[in-house]
Order: structure tokens, then C-alpha cells, then sequence
């Protein structure tokens, strides 16, 4: 009974992982041309763009600390996840009939606040269905199916605008995977209902204190704080490459993403929390890469950007998920998560307001990844390596 449990709740998460790969789809296939067309197309500024990008991380991971309370309070984690799925689906293909930057905004902004709501119960879901001391599988397993999802997405995009210089045709395209995401959803959700009831485990690895996981948890949002977003790297394109190439750096993100994600997340369950570091040390060399020769720079910082944020969806979620007990875990994932979006809003004000001076962005995103490591250190101290 207990190996069927543990074979059945793999499928589930496999079917959640397709759940994503068509989310992802939609998402980070709109990403990888919002930027050209919030700039070039609306009229927006580059300033304007990060701080847009900024109050969309933020509402998007604030809004995980509500979402993460209220489906612990509720216990109804699916209905939550059916909800964000719904916002998070329909905002970016709405962008194909958006006229002007602002309604484009508020679009960006809700796609984000969806995938919010979402995320805790998600992530919840996902970490019980793992079996015992299998957590980092489980996202990985996660990771891989995303992200196939995130590199098909800009492919396409960047076909259709090779082919017909249309970025509404684009937006609108998305649709198509937006119904598919919501189907797979109902699938997961009704297989989810066979599923054997069981108890709630004790964390194998110990529990942390809610002291030392909030300076994990605000370690992980100063490191956000000093992250280079992806965005400004495709702003960045518009005078180096063709524009129906700038898809294609957000597609070596993805690929980043995808692969560092899935063999970081396989190595936890091994090696455990110190492979945290590795994503603060990446982050600190991004935009080092910058400064190479034109357009290696540009697909090299990407590429480093999607190991960062690879390493953070499964590394660092793990962490939490080994650390927290069951009762509050999405809860936690919620306080995780706001505090995460706080760093990502912060990095993209800050860079959008410094972006073309490269050497202080430089300077910023150093003196933010040495304060992020001392804080990890300090969480990490007298702990176990799983706690």
C-alpha cells in the first residue's frame, strides 16, 4: 500500500509538472517579448519597464504570504491553485489587445499577483506528494517538466515574429497553451482525488526555528535584491541582434534554468542546504559576463541568470520544505516567497534606474551578494545539513 502510495504520488506530480510545462509555456514565452514590445510597440521606458517588472515580482511573492496563511487555515489548497492558475493564464494573452503601457502594466502586474496565489498550494502539493527524504526529486521533477514548457515558449515567439513581425499575433497565440494548463489542471486535481489518505509526516531532517528560517528567508531576498534581471539583458539586445533573435537570449535562460534547476534539485537530497551558496556566488557573476564581447555577452549572462533562478525553484524551496513541518509549510513557502518578491522588486528598480552604467550595477550587485551570504551563514550556523 505504501509503494503504491509513493508510485501514485509521483504520477501526480508528474501530471503537475505538465500542468506547468503549459503555464510555463504562456508565461515565459510572453516574458521573452514583453520587453521589446512594452519599449519599442507602447512607448514605455526602460525605467519604466523595471519598475513594472519590480511591483509584478513583488505583488506576485507578497501576495504568496496571504495565499500560503489561507490554504493552511483552509486546508483547500486545490481551490486556491485553480484560482491563481486562471489569473495567471489569462493576463499575458490579453496583452494582445492591450493599446497603450499602462493597461499593459496592469496585465504584467496580474499575471504575477495569479502565479502568486497559486505557488504556496502548488508547492505544498508537490512536496507531500514526494515521498520521505525525496523533496529535491520532487522539484526537480518539477523543474524539468517547467521548463520544457519555458524553452518551447520563446521558440515559438521568436518564430512568429520572424515570420510575421507581430508581437499581438504572438500574445494571442498563448491562449492555446493557457486552455491546455487549465485542462491538464483538472486531470491532476481529479487523480489527486484516488490518491490513498495518509498522515501528516514528521520532517526527517528536524525543524529550524522560525528565527533562523526568517534570516534564511531574508538571506534569499537580499540575494534577489542584487540579482540582474533577464529583462534588462533583452532590453539591452535591441542594439546588438536582429529583433526576432532577443526570443532565443530568454530561451538560454530557460534552458539555464531547466538544466541547473534539475541537477541542483537532484543534488539536494544528497548534499543538502550548502548547495545555496552556489546560487549567490552565480548571481554575484552575472553581470560580469556583460562586459564580453557582443552577442556571446548577452546569451552568457542569460544562461548564468537561468542557473541562479534554476537553483532558487528547487534548491531553495527544498530547503524550506525540509525545514518546516506540514502543518505550516504553506505558510511558510508564503513568508519565503514575499520576502523573495521584496529582493526581485528591489533589484529591478535599482538596476532599471542604474542600467546604463554598468560598473555601478556592479558595485550594487556585490556588496548585495556578500551581505546575503554572511545572512545564510548565520541561518546555517549549529544547524544540521538537512536540520
Amino acid at each position: 500500500m505504501v509503494k503504491r502510495a509513493v508510485r501514485k504520488g509521483t504520477v501526480l506530480i508528474i501530471i503537475i509538472g505538465i500542468v506547468s510545462l503549459f503555464s510555463d509555456f504562456v508565461y515565459e514565452g510572453g516574458r521573452s517579448i514583453i520587453p521589446q514590445f512594452f519599449t519599442t510597440v507602447l512607448g514605455g521606458s526602460v525605467f519604466l519597464l523595471g519598475i513594472v517588472i519590480g511591483i509584478g515580482d513583488f505583488v506576485g511573492y507578497s501576495i504568496r504570504l496571504l495565499s500560503g496563511r489561507l490554504a493552511d487555515r483552509t486546508r483547500n489548497y486545490w481551490a486556491l491553485t485553480f484560482v491563481g492558475y486562471s489569473i495567471n493564464m489569462v493576463a499575458l494573452p490579453m496583452l494582445a489587445f492591450t493599446g497603450n503601457y499602462v493597461a499593459a502594466a496592469v496585465l504584467i502586474v496580474a499575471e504575477r499577483a495569479g502565479k502568486g496565489i497559486r505557488s504556496p498550494p502548488k508547492d505544498y502539493i508537490v512536496s507531500t506528494a514526494a515521498k520521505e527524504g525525496a523533496v529535491g526529486r520532487a522539484f526537480a521533477i518539477n523543474q524539468a517538466l517547467d521548463q520544457t514548457g519555458a524553452i518551447i515558449g520563446p521558440i515559438v515567439m521568436s518564430l512568429i515574429i520572424f515570420y510575421k513581425s507581430d508581437y499581438r499575433l504572438a500574445f494571442g497565440f498563448l491562449f492555446l497553451p493557457a486552455i491546455l494548463s487549465i485542462a491538464t489542471l483538472v486531470i491532476a486535481y481529479k487523480f489527486h482525488k484516488g490518491l490513498p489518505k495518509r498522515k501528516r509526516r514528521p520532517n526527517p531532517g528536524g525543524i529550524m526555528s522560525f528565527r533562523r528560517f526568517f534570516v534564511y528567508s531574508v538571506a534569499v531576498a537580499v540575494s534577489a535584491a542584487g540579482l540582474y534581471n533577464v529583462s534588462f539583458v533583452l532590453v539591452g539586445a535591441q542594439s546588438e541582434i536582429s529583433t526576432y533573435l532577443i526570443p532565443l537570449i530568454f530561451l538560454t535562460a530557460m534552458v539555464g534554468e531547466g538544466f541547473f534547476g534539475v541537477v541542483f534539485g537532484l543534488l539536494y537530497d544528497r548534499i543538502g542546504k550548502d548547495l545555496v551558496y552556489v546560487g549567490l556566488l552565480a548571481a554575484a557573476a552575472m553581470p560580469f559576463a556583460l562586459m564580453g564581447p557582443m552577442p556571446f555577452a548577452l546569451f552568457a549572462s542569460a544562461l548564468i541568470f537561468g542557473a541562479v533562478t534554476g537553483i532558487q525553484d528547487t534548491v531553495m524551496k527544498s530547503v524550506v520544505g525540509s525545514m518546516i513541518p506540514e502543518s505550516g509549510r504553506g505558510n511558510a513557502y508564503g513568508v519565503f516567497n514575499s520576502l523573495y518578491g521584496f529582493g526581485l522588486m528591489t533589484s529591478s528598480i535599482v538596476v532599471g534606474y542604474l542600467f546604463y552604467s554598468l560598473g555601478t550595477v556592479i558595485v550594487y550587485i556585490l556588496t548585495a551578494q556578500a551581505i546575503a551570504i554572511i545572512l545564510l551563514h548565520l541561518s546555517f550556523r549549529k544547524t544540521g545539513n538537512h536540520f
